[in-house]
C-alpha cells in the first residue's frame, strides 16, 4: 500500500512549481482526505503542506468535522486553515451541491493564496471521475462535459494556480485498503446517502454494477480516456474559434481617461476585472455545433457550471440567434446578456439609482446614495454658479427617456434615450446611470455630461463658475 503516496508524490513533484512552493490539501475530514493527508505528510515536511477545511455550514456536525479534520492535520505537523462559506441563501440560482461547488472552489483558492500555495490538491478518485461522467451523461454535457475531471485544469475562479487531483485514477477500494491498514480515523458524511441528491444514485448505481462486475470503473475509465482525447480535439477548435470571436474595446482607456478617477479609490477595484465580451456575429457565422462549444469554453473560462442541453440551447436562442436587440438570462448564479453584437456576463447587475434629496456645501467630491459626484471650479464662461447651486435643493434621479439635455452650446438638445442608444449604452446599465435635478431643471447627465442651458442659472450672483463630473464605477467603464 505504499505505492499510493509515492503515485501521489510523483504527481505532486510533475507539478509543483516552485519545487520547495508550499501545497494546499482540500481536506474534509472523509476517507479520501484522510488518506490524502496521511499519504503525503508521510512523504514531505510538514512545513511544507497546508490541509485546508470548508466549513460548508450544512451539516449540524460542521463545526465537530472542522475539529476533527484540524486535529488530525496537527496530529502528523501540518499547517491548518479552515474558511466558512457564507450562509446558505434562501433564494439562490441552481441546487445545493452546485452553491456548495462554487463557494467551496472560491474558499480553496482564498487559503491558497493565504498559504502561498500555487497547487491545490484534491482526493478525487476513479469512482468520482465515473459518476462524474455518468452525470455529465445524464444532463447532456458535450464532447468537453464527458470527458469529465481532468488530472491537473486551472483552479476554478484562480486559473493562476493549479489543481491537481493525483488519485483520479485510483479505484475507491484501494483508498479504503490503504486507510484499514494505517488505521485512519474519518468522518461519515450523512448526505453522501441521501439519495434524493442526483449524484449519490449515481454512487448507488455504481456501487451494485461492482457487486457483478469488478470492471466496472476500469472499462469507464477506459471510455472517458478515449472522450477526453475527442474532447481535446474539440476544446483546440472550440479554443480557436473563442478567440475570434472576443471582442478587443480599443477605446475603453480613452474613456476611462475622462474621469479623474484616482480621486475615487472606491472605485479602483482590481478584482473587477470582467471576462472578454463576445462577438454575436462571429459566433453566427460558426456552425451551431462549434458556436455552442465555444460558449461551453466560455462558460468554463468564467468559472459557470457546464449547462445541460436544454439550457445550452436556450443560451444559444438568446445570445446568439435571436433577433431582438437585448437579452438577458441566467446560468449558475450569473446574468447572460447580450446587446446588439455584443455579449457579456455579470454576476450582479448594477443597482438602480435610489432618488436622493441633498445639498451641496461646496465640496469637491461627494458620495451621494452610492454615486460619486466632482464639483469643479472652472473659468467663467462655462459652468454654473457656486452660490446658485448652494441654494438649490437637489435631487439624484434615474434618467427618464424624456429628458433632454444640450451637451455644447450652439448645438440642439438632446433626449437622454437618443444619447443612450447613440453610445451603445445596454439596457441593464441604464437604470443604474444617475442624473441630477433641481425641480424641473435637468443639471448633469451621466455619463454624458452637464446641460449647458443652465450656464446662466443664478447670473445674478457672483460665486464662482461649477461644472459637475460623475465619476464612473471602474468595472462599468468598458460599457461607457
Amino acid at each position: 500500500m505504499d505505492a499510493l503516496p509515492d503515485l501521489i508524490l510523483a504527481a505532486i513533484g510533475r507539478h509543483r512549481f516552485p519545487a520547495d512552493a508550499p501545497i494546499l490539501l482540500a481536506c474534509s475530514g472523509g476517507l479520501d482526505s484522510q488518506v490524502l493527508l496521511h499519504a503525503v505528510a508521510t512523504k514531505l515536511p510538514g512545513s511544507d503542506i497546508w490541509a485546508g477545511h470548508v466549513h460548508h455550514g450544512l451539516q449540524p456536525d460542521a463545526d465537530t468535522w472542522l475539529d476533527f479534520t484540524e486535529a488530525a492535520a496537527r496530529a502528523l505537523g501540518v499547517n491548518f486553515l479552515s474558511r466558512r462559506l457564507p450562509p446558505l441563501p434562501a433564494r439562490r440560482n441552481g441546487g445545493i451541491e452546485a452553491w456548495a461547488r462554487r463557494h467551496r472552489y472560491r474558499a480553496l483558492a482564498d487559503m491558497a493564496a493565504a498559504a502561498g500555495a500555487t497547487l491545490v490538491v484534491t482526493a478525487h478518485h476513479a469512482n468520482d471521475q465515473l459518476e462524474t461522467h455518468l452525470l455529465r451523461r445524464q444532463r447532456g454535457a458535450g464532447a468537453l462535459g464527458l470527458g469529465a475531471m481532468r488530472m491537473v485544469a486551472p483552479l476554478p475562479g484562480a486559473p493562476q494556480r493549479l489543481l491537481l487531483r493525483p488519485l483520479l485514477e485510483v479505484e475507491r477500494r484501494r483508498i479504503v485498503d490503504y486507510a484499514c491498514e494505517h488505521e485512519l480515523d474519518w468522518i461519515e458524511d450523512p448526505s453522501n446517502r441521501d439519495l434524493r441528491y442526483a449524484r449519490n444514485r449515481v454512487r448507488r448505481e455504481i456501487e451494485q454494477s461492482l457487486l457483478g462486475d469488478p470492471q466496472v470503473v476500469l472499462r469507464g475509465l477506459a471510455e472517458i480516456g478515449d472522450l477526453q482525447q475527442a474532447a481535446d480535439a474539440s476544446r483546440r477548435q472550440a479554443a480557436a474559434d473563442l478567440d475570434t470571436a472576443r471582442l478587443l474595446l480599443a477605446d475603453i482607456k480613452s474613456r476611462q481617461a475622462q474621469w479623474p478617477r484616482a480621486q475615487s479609490p472606491q472605485f479602483q477595484s482590481p478584482q473587477c476585472q470582467p471576462p472578454p465580451s463576445l462577438s454575436r456575429a462571429a459566433l453566427a457565422r460558426l456552425p451551431a455545433s462549434r458556436a455552442a462549444e465555444a460558449l461551453r469554453l466560455w462558460l468554463q473560462e468564467i468559472g459557470a457550471r457546464m449547462p445541460t442541453r436544454a439550457k445550452l440551447v436556450e443560451i444559444m436562442r438568446q445570445l446568439v440567434e435571436a433577433e431582438s436587440a437585448h437579452a438577458s438570462l441566467r446560468h449558475d448564479g450569473r446574468w447572460l446578456l447580450r446587446y446588439r453584437d455584443r455579449i457579456d456576463v455579470l454576476e450582479t447587475l448594477p443597482a438602480v439609482v435610489a432618488p436622493t434629496l441633498f445639498r451641496w456645501r461646496g465640496e469637491s467630491l461627494m458620495t451621494i446614495a452610492g454615486q460619486q459626484f466632482l464639483f469643479q471650479r472652472v473659468g467663467a464662461d462655462e459652468g454654473i454658479d457656486s452660490a446658485w447651486l448652494a441654494q438649490a435643493e437637489l435631487l439624484l434621479d434615474r434618467g427618464q427617456g424624456k429628458d433632454r439635455i444640450r451637451l455644447e452650446s450652439g448645438q440642439p438638445s438632446r433626449s437622454w434615450k437618443n444619447l443612450l442608444q447613440e453610445h451603445g449604452v445596454p439596457p441593464w446599465l441604464r437604470p443604474a446611470l444617475p442624473v441630477l435635478r433641481h425641480r424641473d431643471l435637468l443639471l448633469h447627465a451621466a455619463p454624458f455630461g452637464s446641460n449647458r442651458d443652465l450656464t446662466g442659472a443664478g447670473e445674478d450672483l457672483t460665486g464662482d463658475r461649477i461644472v459637475i463630473d460623475w465619476l464612473a464605477p471602474a468595472p462599468w467603464a468598458r460599457w461607457l
